[in-house]
C-alpha cells in the first residue's frame, strides 16, 4: 500500500509535468517495492521526459526484466535505445511490441525511424571512409533528428566539420 501511495503521488507530480518530484516518489515507491515492474516503468517515462535516456534505459529493462508482456514499458525501452544511437537493439524491442500488440501504431513509426537511423549510419560510414565529410555530417543531422541524446553521433558530426575546417561549428556541436 505505501508503494502504490508513492507511485501514486509520483503519478500527480508528473501529471503536473513536475518530473523531479514524480521521479522522487517513484524512486520511493521502488524502494519499498523493488519488483513491480511499473514502478520501473513510470520512472523510466520520467527519466526520459528529464532528457536523462541512459538512466531510463535500465530502468525500462529492469521493468521488462520483471514483466516482459509490459507493452508500455517495451515502447519505453525502445524510444530510449533509439534516443542512445542503439538503432539495432530499438528495432528488436520495437518488433517485440508488435509481436505483444500488431496494432501498435507508435511502434511501426518507430521501427521505421530506427531503420532510417541504421542507413544513416551504414552511409555514414562508407562516405567518411571516402572522406566525403559534408555528407557525413547531413547524414549525422537526419540521424540526430531521430536520435538527439546521442553522443557518438555529435562526435562524428563535430569531427567530420572540424575536418572541414568549420572550426566554430565544431565545437559549439562538441
Amino acid at each position: 500500500r505505501e508503494a502504490e501511495s508513492f507511485k501514486e503521488q509520483g503519478n500527480a507530480y508528473y501529471a503536473k509535468k513536475d518530473y523531479n518530484e514524480a521521479y522522487n516518489y517513484y524512486t520511493k515507491a521502488i524502494d519499498t517495492c523493488p519488483n513491480n515492474a511499473s514502478y520501473y516503468g513510470n520512472r523510466a517515462a520520467t527519466l526520459m521526459m528529464l532528457g536523462r535516456f541512459r538512466e531510463a534505459l535500465g530502468d525500462a529493462q529492469q521493468s521488462v526484466r520483471l514483466d516482459d508482456t509490459f507493452v508500455r514499458v517495451r515502447g519505453k525501452l525502445s524510444t530510449s535505445y533509439s534516443h542512445l544511437r542503439n538503432a539495432m537493439a530499438a528495432s528488436r524491442c520495437f518488433q517485440r511490441v508488435l509481436e505483444l500488440d500488431h496494432k501498435n501504431t507508435q511502434a511501426q513509426q518507430e521501427l521505421k525511424n530506427a531503420s532510417t537511423v541504421l542507413e544513416y549510419e551504414k552511409i555514414a560510414e562508407v562516405d567518411f571512409e571516402k572522406r566525403d565529410f559534408r555528407k557525413v555530417v547531413f547524414c549525422m543531422d537526419r540521424a540526430l533528428e531521430f536520435a538527439p541524446a546521442c553522443h557518438r553521433f555529435k562526435i562524428l558530426k563535430a569531427e567530420c566539420l572540424a575536418l572541414l575546417g568549420r572550426y566554430p561549428e565544431a565545437q559549439s556541436v562538441a
